[in-house]
């Protein structure tokens, strides 16, 4: 029979800083695309990069003996970043524990919930975060759904029993539905059941958030992609990203190229996704190197390669058993790949990354060497027993169970965000 003791060693090593950046790896699509930056050494709190607003130096032609040009002297600024706090918590049932001291498949059981649970709930939040705006959204509404039933446009990032606001995108602090749990989620008609009361009011734009995380003076979640790379601020209360506002003259340095069409989706095309690459490179001074989308824009792409296929007279064989997401190159090699959500499919030879919450009608290019995900002490969430000392790994709780704290900070950080350019109103049907 297995000790308490032996049994809370192997919850830490289920958790040991190995596994917890394997998990993260697997489950959040854009962490292992970025690099990562340490917690900061400025002497102010924050992470501060500099940036070149203006080169240096002169060049002209001129006469023999003529005078020299005169000197441009450079113009810097800085982008400055405050990480954003993370904590949470994970109950473990007495029952369970003293199960899994007597029983091999109590244990493996006890091993499993404390993986899948992470996994669903700190990383798949966690990744909501880092491809949203700023403002953590687990779902948004495509139109008006005044019911405890609501469509959303997208696969949302929600899991039963989660407590939720359906925030009004039109001030981003008025709450259309409360501190309301979600009850049901169908993800195939996009749909996600609360309960309460019918919200009223309700428009195009509207989203679900975890509850209390915004309001119009805060935003408790990490800047996203979507807010990043875009060619306006990010939503208030998220406000200028870096420090620098992007409606002020001279700073549309900061901005990134977005092609839209008005908010009418239309068909997507290989001139587009040109035009993407062009917009980067003349805008940025960089190279698209990751495209980044979800699942339905994908096949859309799918759709445009069709006309490079064809048949070859010969033996019957298995043709293009390649295509599709997850073969030879996605989702079955996650391991190999980084578990980045990488597939198959290219663009100028770049990989398309597929992240199933991703953002509806969206597509992202980008260079990630401008792009980090700046953190604090620890580099991925962890349990406070190992960030600080003399703190126990369980917690006692008023109930039949111990809890686990976790803790983290970071951010996810550009040194310039015209590296990156976005295509809105892509038709997914």
């Amino acid at each position: 029979m297995a000790s308490t003791t032996d049994v809370i060693e192997a919850l830490k090593y289920t958790y040991g800083s190995d596994q917890v950046e394997y998990l993260v790896n697997q489950e959040v699509v854009c962490w292992n695309m970025f690099q990562k930056m340490a917690k900061p050494v400025a002497g102010r709190g924050q992470f501060i990069l500099p940036i070149m607003v203006k080169n240096p130096g002169a060049w002209t032609g001129l006469a023999e003996g003529g005078s020299l040009p005169s000197n441009l002297n450079p113009d810097t600024t800085e982008a400055t970043f405050s990480l954003t706090e993370f904590a949470g918590l994970y109950n473990m049932s007495w029952k369970l524990l003293q199960d899994a001291r007597n029983s091999k498949f109590a244990f493996q059981t006890a091993l499993k919930m404390m993986e899948a649970g992470f996994r669903r709930r700190v990383l798949k939040l966690l990744n909501a975060d880092l491809i949203s705006d700023g403002l953590g959204k687990l779902a948004v509404m495509p139109a008006a759904d005044n019911q405890t039933t609501i469509t959303v446009d997208a696969l949302p990032s929600v899991d039963l029993g989660m407590v939720v606001d359906l925030m009004d995108a039109s001030d981003n602090n008025s709450k259309l539905a409360d501190s309301a749990t979600v009850t049901a989620i169908d993800t195939v008609n996009r749909t996600i059941t609360i309960s309460g009361s019918a919200p009223s009011g309700t428009a195009a734009g509207d989203y679900f958030v975890i509850q209390d995380t915004v309001s119009s003076s805060a935003s408790y979640h990490t800047n996203g992609l979507l807010g990043i790379i875009d060619d306006a601020d990010p939503p208030t209360p998220k406000g200028d990203f870096g420090g620098i506002d992007r409606g002020t003259a001279g700073n549309e340095f900061w901005e990134s190229v977005v092609l839209d069409n008005s908010g009418t989706n239309r068909a997507l095309t290989e001139d587009l996704m040109m035009q993407l690459e062009d917009n980067v490179r003349e805008k940025g001074g960089a190279s698209l190197n990751t495209y980044l989308s979800n699942l339905a824009v994908v096949r859309r792409y799918h759709d445009l390669l069709r006309e490079d296929t064809y048949f070859a007279m010969g033996s019957p064989k298995a043709f293009n058993d390649g295509a599709g997401v997850g073969r030879d190159g996605g989702a079955q090699q996650k391991g190999k790949d980084g578990g980045d959500g990488r597939t198959i499919y290219r663009f100028s030879g770049k990989p398309w990354h597929v992240d199933p919450y991703f953002a509806a009608n969206t597509i992202i290019g980008l260079d990630t060497k401008h792009f980090y995900i700046g953190h604090g002490e620890n580099a991925t969430p962890r349990p406070v027993s190992e960030i600080f000392d003399n703190t126990p790994f369980f917690r006692q709780t008023s109930n039949t169970t111990f809890e686990v704290a976790w803790y983290w900070q970071g951010d996810l950080l550009s040194d310039n965000p015209a590296a990156g350019a976005k295509i809105e109103d892509v038709a997914e049907s």
